[in-house]
Parts: C-alpha cells; sequence; structure tokens
C-alpha cells in the first residue's frame, strides 16, 4: 500500500511538473474557421442609433421615391432578427484561399501576447462584417494586432486519450479581435462570464511538441468585449437588414397545374418554394431586394382553390397580386377615412379637437355616437366608392349605384367589428381594407376589367413590383467562433518566422460575397511580376467595367468591385464576368449582383 501511495505521488509531481512546463508559445497558421452570428433586437442605446427602425419595408415604385410603403416584417426588442453562420467551405485551407483568408498568429505564453501576422513580411487577412447605409455584408478585411493575452490551466489540462493540453484563455487587450476571459473552468466556461475563450493544442506522434491546435471564443456586445459599442461604451451596433425572402417558382408550378394564376418576372415576397426535386427541401428560395405582393391564401391560410365560395384573400379581383387597381381602390378607401376620420372639432370644450366634423353632425342630427361612427363611415365609403368608380370610366348614374352598395358595404362590416369587440381605430382599420376588396369586386360585376395582373405596372395598371428598403435594426450580437490552426513553428519564447511565400500558380478564386450587395471582393493569385487587366462584362459580351490596369508583382491580390459601371452608374441586378489576364494567363468567373 505504501508502496502504490508512493508511486501515486511520483507520477502526480511529475505530471505537474509537466503541466507546469508545457508552453503554446509558437507560430500558428489558421486552417479552418467558423463564426456563428447571432443578431437580436436590443433598446435603442447610443446617439448613433437615430438611424434606427424595427420593421422591414417593401416600397412602391422604389426605395428612393416611395409612392407606397407596406410592412414586411418587424422585431420587438429581444426578437432573432438573423443567425448567419460562414460557409462550410472555410473549414478547410483550401476553401480559406479561396475566399482570401490568410491568417497566422504569433503567441508568446511568457510574455502574454498575441502578434498578427505571425510570419514576418507577410499580409494576413480575416472574414468579418461591415455595416454602410443600412446594408451588412461579409468582408475579407486586413488585419494586424499586437494584443494581450490570459491563460488558465488546471489538474485537469492534459489530456492523454486525445494527446492534448487545453488552457483557458482570454484577449485582453487587441484592437481588432473580440475582448474575453480564460475561464477557469473549460467544462463550464460560461461560469465566469458572457465572453470567454478555450485554447487547445494537440500533440505529434512523438508527444514532443504540438502539430494542431483550436481556438473557441464565444462574445457578446458590450464593454467587456469592447465590440458593438460607440466611444461612450453604450451599444451602437446595427444590422443592416436589405432584402427579403422571395420564392422564384411556386406561381409557376400552381399555374402549370391549371390553377388560373398569372406568371410574372420577378421573385413572390415571402414564399416559402416548391420541392421540385423531392429531396425533402423547398426549392427556388432566394433572398431578393425587389418581388411581388402575392397573396392567394388570405387570413385564413387557405388557398382559394381549395374553398370555393370563400375566398378571402384581398388581392381576389386583382389575380392574387398587389396591383395598381388594387392600391387605387385601397387608396381612395384609406385616403377617405383618414381624411373624414380625423378630429376637428372640441365636443368637451377643453380646446383640444376631439370629435371628426362628419360624426359630429351626426350627433347633432340625434345619433349616438357609435351609431353616427357607423354612419360616417357609410358615408365616406359611398364617396370614395363614387369616386372609383368615376376613375375607372363608369357613367355618374352607375358610379352612384356603386358608391351606395359600398357604403353599405362599410357601414355593416364597422357594425359587426365593433360589436365584436374590436377597437375603433383596428375596426376602421380592418373596415377600410374589407371594403377595398369590395369595392374592386362591386366594379368586376358592373362589367369593369380590375384584374391587371398580366403584366408588369406600365404606367397605367399591373403588377406592383416592390424594392426592399434598407433598414437598420438595433443590434446586440453574439459571436461564437471555431478556429483551428497548423502549428508553423513552436520555441520556448516568441518569435515570427521570416520566409517568402509566392503562389505557386496563377489561379482566380470565388468573388466574396456571391451574391453581392453592394460590393464584392475579387481575389487572384499571380507567379511573376506581369501587366495585369482586371474587367467585368456583361452576358452580351461588353466590358462594362475596368477595375485595374497595370503592373503587379507576384503574389495574392485582392481588388474590390462595387458594382458600379465605367461610366459610373450603377449597374443592374444579373450575372456578370469577371476576367484576370496577367501575362500568358486568363481565367473567368461569373458572379451575380443583386440590388
Amino acid at each position: 500500500m505504501r508502496k502504490q501511495l508512493l508511486t501515486s505521488i511520483i507520477i502526480t509531481l511529475v505530471l505537474s511538473a509537466a503541466l507546469q512546463a508545457q508552453t503554446f508559445t509558437g507560430t500558428y497558421q489558421l486552417n479552418g474557421v467558423k463564426v456563428t452570428y447571432i443578431n437580436v433586437a436590443r433598446l435603442t442605446d447610443s446617439p448613433d442609433d437615430s438611424v434606427s427602425q424595427y420593421t422591414l419595408d417593401a416600397h412602391w415604385p422604389n426605395a428612393a421615391t416611395p409612392a407606397f410603403s407596406a410592412t414586411l416584417a418587424g422585431w420587438a426588442p429581444g426578437d432573432t432578427i438573423a443567425v448567419v453562420v460562414t460557409p462550410d467551405i472555410l473549414l478547410v485551407p483550401a476553401g480559406l484561399a479561396a475566399y482570401g483568408i490568410d491568417l497566422t498568429v504569433g503567441l508568446n505564453q511568457e510574455e502574454s501576447t498575441m502578434l498578427i501576422p505571425g510570419i514576418e513580411g507577410t499580409s494576413n487577412t480575416y472574414p468579418t462584417t461591415d455595416t454602410e447605409d443600412c446594408s451588412t455584408f461579409a468582408v475579407i478585411a486586413p488585419v494586424t494586432d499586437n494584443a494581450d493575452i490570459t491563460f488558465s490551466n488546471t489538474s485537469n489540462s492534459y489530456n492523454a486519450a486525445e494527446g492534448s493540453f487545453t488552457w483557458g484563455f482570454g484577449i485582453s487587450e487587441s484592437v481588432v479581435f473580440d475582448w474575453f476571459d480564460a475561464p477557469s473552468d473549460w467544462e463550464d466556461p460560461a461560469a465566469d462570464g458572457d465572453n470567454f475563450g478555450i485554447f487547445t493544442a494537440y500533440f505529434n506522434d512523438d508527444n514532443t511538441a504540438f502539430d494542431e491546435a483550436t481556438l473557441v471564443w464565444h462574445a457578446v456586445d458590450g464593454q467587456d468585449s469592447d465590440s458593438g459599442i460607440d466611444d461612450a461604451g453604450l451599444l451602437n451596433r446595427h444590422l443592416g437588414v436589405t432584402l427579403a425572402p422571395g420564392d422564384t417558382v411556386t406561381v409557376a408550378v400552381l399555374a402549370a397545374q391549371g390553377i388560373p394564376l398569372n406568371v410574372g418576372t420577378y421573385p413572390i415576397l415571402g414564399g416559402a418554394g416548391v420541392d421540385l426535386d423531392g429531396d425533402g427541401v423547398a426549392d427556388g428560395t432566394l433572398d431578393t431586394d425587389w418581388g411581388y405582393y402575392f397573396d392567394p391564401n388570405g387570413a385564413d391560410g387557405i388557398p382559394f382553390w381549395e374553398q370555393p365560395g370563400a375566398d378571402d384573400s384581398p388581392f381576389q379581383f386583382t389575380g392574387y397580386y398587389m396591383t395598381y387597381n388594387f392600391l387605387t381602390a385601397a387608396g381612395a378607401l384609406t385616403q377617405a377615412y383618414t381624411d373624414g376620420m380625423i378630429p376637428t372639432v372640441d365636443t368637451d370644450g377643453d380646446g383640444v379637437a376631439d370629435t371628426p366634423a362628419l360624426v359630429y353632425y351626426f350627433v347633432t342630427q340625434g345619433l349616438d355616437p357609435t351609431s353616427a361612427l357607423i354612419m360616417a363611415a357609410d358615408s365616406l365609403a359611398d364617396l370614395a366608392g363614387q369616386a372609383i368608380a368615376t376613375a375607372f370610366g363608369l357613367d355618374a348614374g352607375t358610379a352612384a349605384v356603386i358608391g351606395a352598395s359600398v357604403g353599405a358595404y362599410a357601414g355593416t362590416t364597422l357594425t359587426a367589428l365593433l360589436t365584436g369587440g374590436v377597437s375603433v381605430e383596428d375596426a376602421l382599420l380592418q373596415t377600410g381594407q374589407a371594403t377595398a376588396v369590395y369595392a374592386l369586386g362591386a366594379l368586376a360585376l358592373a362589367g369593369v376589367t380590375v384584374d391587371d395582373s398580366d403584366h408588369d405596372w406600365n404606367g397605367t395598371n399591373g403588377r406592383m413590383v416592390f424594392q426592399i428598403g434598407n433598414s437598420c435594426v438595433p443590434d446586440i450580437q453574439t459571436r461564437d467562433v471555431v478556429a483551428t490552426f497548423d502549428v508553423v513553428v513552436q520555441e520556448d519564447t516568441a518569435s515570427v518566422v521570416s520566409e517568402d511565400i509566392l503562389p505557386a500558380k496563377f489561379a482566380v478564386y470565388e468573388n466574396y460575397p456571391n451574391p453581392f450587395n453592394p460590393s464584392t471582393n475579387i481575389i487572384f493569385d499571380i507567379i511573376e511580376q506581369s501587366q495585369t487587366d482586371v474587367s467585368v462584362w456583361n452576358l452580351l459580351g461588353q466590358k462594362v467595367a475596368v477595375l485595374f490596369s497595370g503592373d503587379l508583382n507576384a503574389g495574392r491580390h485582392s481588388i474590390k468591385f462595387d458594382g458600379h459601371h465605367t461610366n459610373g452608374s450603377l449597374l443592374p441586378s444579373g450575372v456578370y464576368i469577371y476576367r484576370i489576364e496577367s501575362g500568358n494567363n486568363v481565367a473567368t468567373k461569373k458572379m451575380m449582383l443583386l440590388k
């Protein structure tokens, strides 16, 4: 027993000495990375939040000069806006190279420092995001850093089964990366706070040094991470939302099945797609900044072809699209209620107008306030119905008949809503929407062709193509990062490796991001100094932009394309070709501009 106890003590002392002596000092080359960005809406905090909004809106005819806008989505503080994950191709060295990512890190455990680049004379890049004009997009940014680090280890640091050694790892000062703490317990790192890192190094086959390493960290915007804050320490990050979910196949599939729908050239906003190939995944979905409003279901969610005679889609008389004819009817009713229901009469003598003039008039005629409100809605809808009928070319007599019908419908609808306990404001809004649909139906019964869904807006009528506006949603972001490294050199003291790293061959990589809005990076390798031309062409074979023309040294190069024609105009959405010609080498690749 005493011999076993002595052996145990010796093993413990040897292992303890090994743990204390082990160092991660050395130079590390990034060979894979995955970043998960979790974006959650927050309350406004910083003066920078003056640009904030909590809705995603669509505009017609465009976002710059909208004549009509509608809200597609909205977020309250605490709602998840988006979860964005870097593509899996970045998990392997070839993927990093394709996107122009190159990061080397020099770590000095003894002096508690981190140096980037870790290889002298090289240029390092790393994926991140940027937000401009309420548009958030991925960028591959140049990176240099001279950071302070912290670390911790315990008796559990060494894992014989994995051949690894783990430290709690922290960055306490950096101009590039999040600041986070070295947790005392990496099995429950959140116990020490919201921001933490874990560094695990893996021994080579003979256990003489490390040959691989993994760094994971978790960081949340705030003063502790020094991220997403202004100079005063107030939260100021925004997620720039510029696109809405869309679908390019649903309408075409339905039309092919014989359901009477017109097929347009743009996506429908909010469409869920159709599983065309039977793989269990919806096809045709995309994020888009242009699209149609299309709704064959209505409030009950049931397609009109499944409930004959019970169609509740607001767009049922305009081919299930929001068209200009629908907007004309809805706009007339909305304007009538907006103008006619504004309080203009001070009925309680406090000096503040509290009752619309038309409602007040009917009260003076002996009606109670609720009946007066209903009668006012009836009268306003009657006038609006006549105006709509006249706008569609009907004679005064027919317009009067339609107006009376529309007014009676509005009065009946408002009565039912108020009796059902709906608030006055909501009841008026719902009445206006329902009455607009009814008015279009009345016009159709009168022989007017109101379905203008067979063509896009032509200056008179047609399908309305909406543009998504840029929204700056106040955002508090959480980042989960997993970065893997190869060990370039491991030494007792920190040093950097000096070596010339030149491409082995001419290569042109996929632009990033792709699709892009508003800009993308074009990355390529050249093997010797040569005249190099970088240009952009459309699918008609026309050169639309010259991005670079001149002499370049051997190495990797990245050139930004901002979506503009050589003449300075903004190019339309579509597929373009970028061409790199260097010496005797020529290569082209496709990219997609989405606006």
